[in-house]
């Protein structure tokens, strides 16, 4: 937990070449309907005789995607004698395409607010907070009451969070000097600039079941009451809270401080999206740096989930998390801990609230790590390829198949995530010799990346059921059973195995040194390395004392990569599975495809001669349902990490009709 990690929200070091990156991902793998900026209008209002003017350069500059250009708006005043203090506004409209819903929000992404002639430091978010509390710096919808906020991205950008009671299309974005009462002060002539780099909303009407919110914003100023801000900085860092980076010294500090009356003080992370009610909030947190007398005050402090200013459900103290996950003696020991809970409705924002009672006069407060929500993990087990008494196991659960025997089980599947997203570990598991349930052999070992190995003894024979635990970086958890079967020792030994392509067959060859009662070999096929089919046998020699040798054909293989394996069966019916051999062989269609298969969270590479004769790719799943469709040219790939392991179908549209299929296989 340590580490840097890759987080549920957006983050990037460029805001720019991140926001067009994320874009593009969005495009490809959830088609978000996220709105730009599609038309602006400026006006200025200058002093009486011009003596104070104001002005809207580059308007345009605003419009569409991020593309490292802005709009600037500035405005001044100045102590004209004879007149007193006059000042001018400038404003800037800008225009969405469709109307934004009622309760849907945009994001005004503001920078480099700087001034000439003033001695103020604008580059404070205490002095900037001002600018909006007395109406310097406004948003106004052209519909509804409107109500704007100052909120941060991940990476500490500032942005303009503006919600209307009623659908509006567009906003005005006003910088009037004349509201800052006393900025001149001794000061003849002052100038404020505002640069406005684009506004996005990122609504989207359908959210798939294993979405991650890739992005969130945060409040910077807290929601208080009974403490001073200024004297207690009741709110630092609040972007570390949804940064991603889980680690010790990384992190939202949220505090009362040590106060004698009743107070309150919330940090607010507003999600991209509504979520649905079945995602989980989840936070990493440590207690503050401060010794806590007393742990009661933990059931003072708070998270819950939101819709709107609608509270989902009741108040979930940070202290019964903590006792329900039995996390309260690593929560004291002053470890990084990561509580979660799902509310009873949909949530579209996660607040954590820290409260002291009426003479409590004790330090209360939170260190927030990361918070967010996220799709509740499923994970399923079934059969691990075992091996030979006697012989080294090295065999991974994820490539665990379907069972009848001793139990009905699925076969291995991981819901929301790539399987190397997550790690491994035995669960309640007993290991010692032999047991039917719940153990394994002592001298086998469950690596983190889900690979079970060791050598096994002839004493150790027999089918084993075991539970593992998978949990990823966001502190998510799910057990799933496994069975494996340590068999007897067959009586063949297996000297070579070896598979080759010849033109666009696949010839295999094997050989043994040694055979004792043995019956057949069954040579079996898999595109995936999960579901195989047998496509022929070879009768074996069933004694023999010298080196023997075997030959098949594969004369139809798959188009694609081919894994081969030998079943080598014993007369009374025990087997064991040789080493895979792989072959690939290439599609002749005018699409390539790569790499396939794809594992993780990797990107389908989709190579065409002439994007320009395409009208649309699609992807449809083994079931005939598509799940992925575009009529942009896919030059920077699909994202497959919300694809479940299985053979995939890319139909590939030209423009005069004509369809090349490809296939390709997740892992």
């Amino acid at each position: 937990m340590k580490n840097s990690i890759k987080s549920y929200f957006y983050k990037s070091a460029n805001l720019k070449a991140g926001f067009i990156a994320l874009m593009l991902l969005f495009s490809v793998q959830y088609g978000f309907g996220q709105k730009y900026v599609t038309s602006t209008d400026s006006d200025h209002n200058n002093s009486i005789l011009n003596l104070a003017t104001a002005s809207v350069t580059d308007p345009n500059n605003a419009l569409s995607a991020p593309n490292g250009t802005s709009a600037v708006l500035s405005a001044s005043g100045i102590n004209a004698a004879g007149v007193g203090i006059v000042s001018s506004d400038a404003t800037l409209t800008l225009t969405f395409d469709t109307p934004i819903p009622i309760g849907k929000r945009a994001f005004i992404r503001i920078s480099n607010i700087s001034q000439t002639g003033l001695s103020i430091n604008l580059q404070s978010v205490l002095t900037v907070l001002g600018l909006f509390s007395n109406q310097t710096i406004k948003a106004t919808a052209n519909a509804g009451t409107t109500e704007y906020k100052l909120v941060k991205d991940p990476s500490n950008n500032l942005f303009m969070e503006v919600t209307s009671t009623s659908a509006f299309s567009s906003i005005d974005v006003n910088l009037n000097f004349g509201k800052s009462v006393g900025l001149l002060q001794d000061i003849d002539l002052g100038r404020i600039n505002l640069s406005i780099e684009h506004a996005v909303t990122y609504e989207n009407s359908i959210f798939t079941p294993c979405e991650s919110l890739p992005f969130a914003f945060v409040g910077t100023n807290p929601d208080a009451t009974g403490i001073s801000l200024t004297l207690t900085d009741a709110l630092q860092d609040p972007e570390k809270a949804i940064d991603g980076i889980v680690s010790a010294s990384n992190y939202s500090l949220l505090q009362n401080g040590t106060v004698a009356g009743v107070s309150s003080v919330s940090q607010t992370v507003y999600l991209g999206k509504t979520v649905p009610a079945t995602n989980e909030v989840i936070a990493t947190i440590s207690r503050p740096g401060a010794t806590l007398a007393n742990l009661d005050v933990l059931a003072n402090i708070t998270i819950q989930a939101f819709s709107g200013a609608s509270a989902i459900g009741t108040p979930k103290t940070i202290q019964s998390a903590l006792l329900e996950l039995t996390l309260l003696t690593s929560f004291t020991n002053n470890e990084l801990v990561t509580i979660s809970f799902v509310p009873i409705a949909a949530y579209d924002r996660i607040v954590i609230t820290s409260n002291t009672t009426l003479g409590a006069n004790l330090f209360t407060g939170l260190r927030i790590h990361e918070v967010g929500s996220r799709p509740p993990v499923t994970f399923t087990g079934g059969l691990v390829a075992g091996t030979q008494a006697g012989t080294a196991l090295n065999s991974n659960i994820v490539n665990a198949t379907a069972t009848t025997i001793p139990i009905v089980l699925p076969g291995f599947s991981i819901g929301c995530g790539a399987s190397s997203s997550f790690t491994y570990k035995l669960f309640n598991v007993t290991q010692n010799a032999r047991v039917m349930a719940g153990s394994l052999p002592n001298t086998l070992t469950l690596l983190p990346n889900g690979t079970l190995q060791g050598n096994t003894t002839t004493a150790q024979q027999g089918t084993y059921t075991f539970d593992v635990e998978a949990s990823n970086v966001f502190g998510q958890k799910k057990v799933a059973q496994f069975v494996i079967t340590i068999s007897s020792a067959l009586p063949v030994t297996l000297v070579s195995f070896n598979a080759k392509a010849e033109g666009q067959t696949a010839t295999l060859d094997w050989s043994t040194s040694a055979e004792t009662n043995s019956d057949r070999f069954n040579i079996e096929r898999s595109r995936n390395g999960k579901t195989w089919l047998e496509i022929g046998n070879v009768s074996s020699n069933h004694e023999s004392l010298t080196l023997k040798r075997y030959f098949f054909t594969d004369a139809n293989p798959l188009d694609g990569e081919n894994l081969y394996r030998l079943k080598m069966i014993d007369a009374d019916g025990t087997f064991a599975y040789s080493h895979i051999e792989s072959l690939n062989f290439n599609s002749k269609s005018i699409v390539n495809l790569y790499p396939n298969p794809v594992v993780s969270s990797e990107n389908l590479q989709i190579s065409v001669k002439d994007w320009g004769k395409i009208e649309s790719v699609r992807i449809i799943n083994a079931v005939g349902k598509i799940v992925f469709e575009s009529a942009n040219s896919l030059i920077t790939g699909i994202n497959t990490g919300n694809l479940t392991s299985g053979l995939y179908v890319v139909q590939i549209i030209q423009k005069d009709g004509k369809i090349d299929t490809s296939k390709f296989v997740k892992l």
